[in-house]
């Protein structure tokens, strides 16, 4: 059996990939497979953004990894970096692939498909629309490559489904809430919509560090200016540095340029 495999995010690409898929691809409804990873760091209208895609466009099934995010960070005494950014691989991209073996070793003829915009980026604008992938042994297809955001926005409006309510609040991304690379905006749209979030993170930070005698922060030291950095380290070499814990981001992500404190 060939499966058109999507895997959904909740996001405006992801969502129009799967919309594309179900109305407009001419695939048999029954070789569509969507998913959604569930990394355990998502926003609650995210959760509820897909249960609605499930109920009213096409079935998801839920991929949960071992560990959640936080589970993760605590047994590797760590949060991901820029450079060691094992959340995306560890929570979407190998529970992913474990999906997709799981399928060709039943038999199946995988695509895997990706709603992977040209526009976005330089590397994406050099992706071919169709390859190989050694990782997830199978063919991908990004059918998405040539549209432009407002086709994005009007897949969506064709067929009645509103957008993740996050970029109504001012989200440019939908996907970990917080990501540990979200700009300031969006931290301070976190603060106001969603104040839990940063006492959840608080805690996180204190049980990564064993109630608070590790080094690890949720974001880079570099994420808040030094003024509002509050939590002093010691490095394996001896020198003391001040870091941003979460409360200290988000404090920071509350002011206005040149550091004033706004109102939120």
């Amino acid at each position: 059996m060939i499966i058109n495999h999507i895997g959904v995010s909740g996001g405006k690409d992801s969502t129009a990939l799967l919309l594309w898929a179900v109305y407009e691809s001419g695939y048999p409804k029954e070789s569509i497979l969507a998913t959604f990873c569930d990394t355990g760091n998502e926003a609650d209208v995210t959760y509820r953004q897909i249960e609605m895609l499930s109920k009213q466009v096409h079935p998801i099934t839920t991929i949960s990894p071992p560990l959640d995010f936080f589970e993760l960070a605590k047994k590797k005494k760590r949060f991901p970096s820029v450079k060691a950014r094992f959340c995306t691989s560890e929570l979407k991209v190998i529970p992913t692939q474990n999906f997709i073996h799981g399928l060709i070793e039943q038999g199946n003829t995988v695509v895997a498909h990706s709603g992977v915009r040209r526009e976005e980026s330089p590397s994406r604008a050099a992706l071919p629309a169709r390859d190989f992938d050694p990782g997830f042994l199978c063919e991908i297809y990004r059918p998405l490559l040539d549209w432009k955001i407002e086709d994005v926005w009007t897949i969506h409006d064709r067929h009645g489904i509103p957008v993740n309510p996050l970029y109504q609040m001012g989200a440019t991304r939908v996907g970990c809430l917080p990501c540990i690379m979200s700009r300031k905006s969006e931290l301070a749209m976190i603060a106001r919509n969603f104040p839990g979030v940063v006492d959840r993170l608080a805690a996180a930070e204190l049980e990564v560090n064993n109630g608070g005698n590790g080094m690890s922060s949720f974001f880079a030291m570099d994420t808040a200016p030094m003024p509002w950095r509050t939590k002093e380290i010691t490095t394996k070499d001896g020198r003391t540095l001040k870091v941003p814990t979460a409360r200290d981001v988000f404090k920071w992500a509350q002011t206005a340029r040149g550091g004033a404190t706004v109102s939120v």
